[in-house]
């Protein structure tokens, strides 16, 4: 099982940034003299700096896109258009401002379209990796395909719980009615 772990830097100046970790458990059976058996953390990879923003707005999906028939928004949308939607409105009840496919706050810029995902900081003069940190999860790169490529595996109270996490590790909150239908997708 892989999860996403935080490190923080204190710089020269004194500010203190923090950068995320996909990482993975390993459990260490045998281990040299001296050391412990237990759980150990392997980096998987690297994501990026984390940038927190705090919730400002409380946009309800359903509302937002105008939904009274789930079913029939999924159908008409597909699980990947609804899972773009969720962003969209999770990044403008966080405060960014819509422009098209790209949402911005200060100088943080985030491009969802059919296409594409991409985090970006404007101020910057190199493009480097960048994750959104909102309510309990953070969004960047990975945790954004790893929700558009979800498939369900194990019975179906394994499928939920996966299917939450990966929801909850990417900042989304999602309402019930779109959970249970993106799980009777995933599970079909």
């Amino acid at each position: 099982m892989t999860y996403i772990r935080l490190k923080k830097f204190k710089r020269k100046n004194g500010s203190i940034v923090t950068y995320a970790y996909e990482v993975k458990s390993v459990w260490k059976k045998r281990v040299p003299k001296g050391s412990e058996k237990g759980a150990r953390q392997k980096v998987k990879g690297y994501l990026g700096k984390v940038h927190e923003f705090s919730r400002v707005e409380e946009r309800d999906f359903m509302s937002h896109f105008i939904v009274s028939d789930v079913k029939g928004h999924f159908d008409e949308h597909g699980v990947g258009k609804v899972v773009r939607d969720l962003i969209r409105v999770e990044l403008l009840n966080h405060g960014f401002i819509e422009n098209g496919d790209f949402y911005a706050n200060g100088d943080i810029a985030v491009y969802i379209s059919d296409k594409d995902f991409f985090i970006k900081d404007l101020g910057a003069e190199k493009d480097r990796k960048l994750v959104v940190g909102m309510n309990e999860g953070f969004l960047c790169k990975e945790t954004f395909e790893k929700l558009l490529k979800f498939k369900g595996k194990g019975g179906p109270k394994e499928v939920g719980l996966s299917l939450g996490n990966s929801l909850l590790e990417a900042g989304i909150k999602v309402p019930n009615e779109i959970f249970v239908e993106m799980f009777n997708r995933v599970v079909e």
